[in-house]
């Protein structure tokens, strides 16, 4: 009888039972016999690491699988069943942005693609417990921000859709030609953080209608105010809207300036980085918001007593301004009572930000100005 000592290994019990082997020539034989229970160990631990095929998974970005060559409307749907598996969505006002190509265009299938996505969306609402913010609210409105709804948005762009529109999460993405195929990339934005939640993609087959429908690129459609400017710029009321820099940095300080052509009514709207909007103008110092023609109007003015200094996050900041010649109170601008300098619009900002709209849309041009800078928060 051999009496040497022999090197023996305890396997995993979960694999062999815990039963250990002798780690010479004869392991080859014990791997051999419980070769079977280590397949089917390895397939139900791979198995129980994948995820349902289109699943997202909500709080981090995640590439699901691909619908290779599918048609239009296989694609679509399995781009919004993909969606709706996402698993904090519930409670959620959600966007459907656009779906441009890779120069930012739009065309007439990301459009397409657009609608069957939020069609698509609209039907599982109901079940997985979120709302679907209808297109055409908000589409007119971002475009007088001059606010992109594409898959290329910043963080600070985001945080201004969120703002004005009402939306938790935008959706949006982008299409591309990819061989025979046609690459949709599609992203999950929150709003609030700017951070991506997740994404998709499919592949559509580029039939001759899919590639016809790529290739008609849709001519960006204009404000309500600037289609009134282009109708009858000689009849607007002439507003100029100016900083002293184009560039700020977080900690200096910032003066907005105005002056127009006619004696009128005004109302100055800023969108910070970080998404808040305040009304700059009329303010507790400004004894409400009529001017006189050719006079220069400066927020903070001299002996104002206050200043305005930037805040950040970096990013764009929107100031914009209307004017009308009958007195629109688009909010309370009564400060007795208070201490605040400006008002701030954190509550209702999308039902205010839609009057805005509603208004330009109504009032004849010859009563209306309108202009709107942007400045770079550094």
């Amino acid at each position: 009888m051999d009496t040497r000592k022999k090197n023996l290994i305890v396997c995993n019990p979960k694999i062999l039972g815990g039963k250990p082997i002798v780690k010479d020539t004869r392991i080859s034989v014990a791997l051999i016999l419980h070769l079977p229970i280590i397949l089917i160990t390895l397939s139900l631990f791979w198995g129980c690491q994948t995820t349902e095929k289109g699943a997202l998974k909500g709080g981090e970005p995640q590439n699901t699988a691909q619908v290779k060559g599918a048609g239009l409307n296989e694609a679509v749907e399995t781009i919004s069943n993909s969606i709706s598996s996402i698993d904090i969505l519930k409670g959620k006002n959600l966007g459907i942005g656009e779906f441009t190509n890779l120069n930012g265009e739009g065309s007439h299938l990301g459009k397409k693609i657009a609608d069957g996505v939020e069609f698509g969306l609209v039907k599982l609402a109901p079940n997985k417990g979120f709302q679907v913010v209808d297109r055409k609210n908000f589409a007119q409105i971002a475009k007088e921000w001059e606010l992109q709804l594409s898959g290329v948005v910043d963080e600070s762009t985001v945080k201004k859709v969120g703002s004005l529109l009402g939306l938790d999460i935008l959706i949006a993405g982008t299409a591309s030609e990819s061989g025979k195929d046609i690459d949709v990339k599609v992203k999950m934005i929150d709003t609030e953080s700017g951070r991506i939640l997740g994404g998709t993609e499919a592949k559509i087959k580029k039939d001759e209608e899919v590639a016809k429908m790529f290739a008609s690129l849709i001519k960006p459609e204009t404000s309500v105010f600037k289609q009134k400017e282009a109708e009858v710029s000689d009849e607007k009321i002439k507003i100029d809207l100016w900083t002293n820099e184009k560039n700020y940095k977080i900690g200096e300080k910032l003066t907005v300036n105005f002056k127009t052509d006619r004696d009128c009514y005004v109302t100055l709207v800023d969108v910070g980085t970080s998404g808040n909007v305040h009304i700059l103008f009329p303010n507790r110092f400004s004894s409400g918001n009529k001017v006189k023609a050719n006079e220069v109007y400066s927020v903070p003015d001299k002996g104002d007593g206050y200043k305005i200094t930037v805040n950040g996050p970096p990013g764009t900041e929107i100031v914009r301004a209307i004017a009308t010649l009958k007195p629109i109170s688009f909010i309370d601008t009564d400060f007795s009572g208070t201490r605040s300098i400006f008002k701030s619009v954190d509550k209702n900002v999308p039902s205010f930000t839609r009057d805005l709209s509603i208004e330009a849309s109504e009032t004849p041009s010859s009563n209306l100005g309108e202009n709107l800078i942007k400045i770079e928060i550094k």
